[in-house]
């Protein structure tokens, strides 16, 4: 048995045990902990293998896990690959081509049933592909890949968006002021490839790693390219909105720390309802040299504690969501994903977003955002927030990163009545 083959193994019982209840990425470590035979390389092929096998979402259900391990090799690939070639010679000689091409290629495999047998096509099915036949397979599997796309925001639909689900994303960095010319100069010293984006924005491998660079959040902070053009919403708030804001959906800090850049003279509150990701929150902030802001742990789906009286003029709300504007990061939520969740999620903003507003001055501004790509978490959250609590939308938009290998993240800008 090759080594491909033994990781094959390792990776169909990985996904045997994993329910989908923590992220892949922490669950398959721990697997690999209980195996200290493995290498690095070992464990990259089996989290590889992993990974092309969530990228097939919910099609071919009714195969099994090392088969549809290799059709997501074939379809997620672009260079030759060492387990097609012992598997699947004719699918590793056509790696290289486009993805309706390969659609058309599985569906002359009779095994996969990509596309129903309706078609008036014999059996065995045919080996010249026409254009017709390529164009029903791809359809049919982005359908079955992502079979949700009504949902989409109404900039999406009719889009290629699915397309990079079967994608790695690229690894974005963001320079911080006056910090550009020293970073670039690091990364040239270590001879990692990059591409400048903006002169504050660059793109990496996905597989760069920068998390133990004594610079990280000093000098440059880990921060998807979407999330770095929400700062253009940034740019439309008067002077009075720049000085003070809650962010109240905090994490550990990225967006106080991107406002922090662009609003120079900004006091900043923050708060989260887990005590854990505060004090992470903390350490960044530490790292990032932030000293002006004051935190609490607050949940906002609970009525606010008295002890926090202070009202803005300027709140960022963040709100949990399905993250489906992540999934080509984080495929195994496309392939655990429950339709349900969308009308879930949606509740529970609308509570978030009704007891952050309590605190949100009159003529003050609400910037919300979203990593998703369901409008019901999107632009019907707007139209609420502008029917039900009287704000009034400024400026909107769907940050699509698909075509730079990023992520697709929603904001609004909103502002309520003096």
């Amino acid at each position: 048995m090759s080594r491909y083959h033994a990781y094959l193994k390792k990776a169909v019982a990985i996904l045997e045990a994993y329910k989908g209840q923590e992220p892949f990425s922490l669950f398959v470590k721990q697997q690999f902990s209980l195996d200290r035979k493995m290498g690095s390389t070992d464990r990259r092929w089996v989290r590889h293998y992993c990974y092309c096998y969530f990228r097939l979402g919910k099609a071919l259900p009714h195969l099994s896990i090392s088969d549809k391990i290799l059709i997501g090799l074939f379809l997620c690939s672009k260079k030759e690959d060492p387990l097609l070639a012992l598997e699947r010679p004719m699918w590793n000689d056509r790696i290289s081509a486009d993805l309706a091409e390969k659609a058309g290629l599985l569906y002359d495999e009779a095994a996969t049933k990509l596309v129903p047998n309706d078609t008036g096509l014999p059996a065995p099915l045919v080996t010249v592909l026409t254009d017709e036949v390529r164009l029903a397979a791809y359809t049919r599997l982005l359908q079955e890949v992502f079979p949700c796309q009504e949902l989409f925001s109404e900039s999406l639909k009719d889009s290629d968006w699915v397309l990079s689900l079967f994608e790695q994303p690229a690894l974005f960095i963001r320079l911080r002021p006056q910090k550009e010319l020293q970073v670039v100069e690091a990364l040239q010293a270590q001879a990692i490839t990059y591409e400048q984006i903006t002169p504050q924005t660059l793109s990496l491998p996905a597989t760069t790693s920068l998390s133990s660079w004594p610079g990280l959040n000093r000098d440059f902070v880990i921060q998807d390219l979407s999330s770095q053009r929400i700062a253009t919403l940034l740019s439309s708030l008067p002077g009075y909105a720049q000085k003070k804001m809650w962010d109240c959906c905090a994490g550990s800090g990225g967006k106080s720390i991107l406002a922090n850049d662009m609003l120079s003279e900004i006091s900043i509150t923050v708060s989260d309802k887990r005590a854990s990701i505060l004090r992470q929150l903390k350490q960044r902030f530490s790292q990032a040299e932030l000293s002006n802001y004051r935190s609490y742990e607050i949940d906002l789906a609970r009525t606010l504690p008295s002890s926090f009286t202070e009202e803005f003029p300027f709140i960022w709300a963040d709100v949990p969501c399905t993250g489906s504007g992540t999934w080509s990061r984080t495929p195994e939520q496309l392939y655990f994903f429950d339709v349900a969740a969308v009308a879930d999620f949606q509740s529970i903003q609308r509570t978030l977003l009704q007891n952050a507003l309590t605190r949100l001055l009159p003529g003050g501004y609400l910037l919300y955002s979203t990593c998703s790509i369901f409008a019901q978490e999107n632009e019907s959250q707007v139209e609420w927030l502008e029917q039900k609590m009287g704000l009034r939308c400024v400026q909107q938009q769907l940050f699509n990163g698909a075509a730079q290998q990023a992520d697709t993240l929603y904001a609004a800008l909103l502002q309520r009545p003096d």
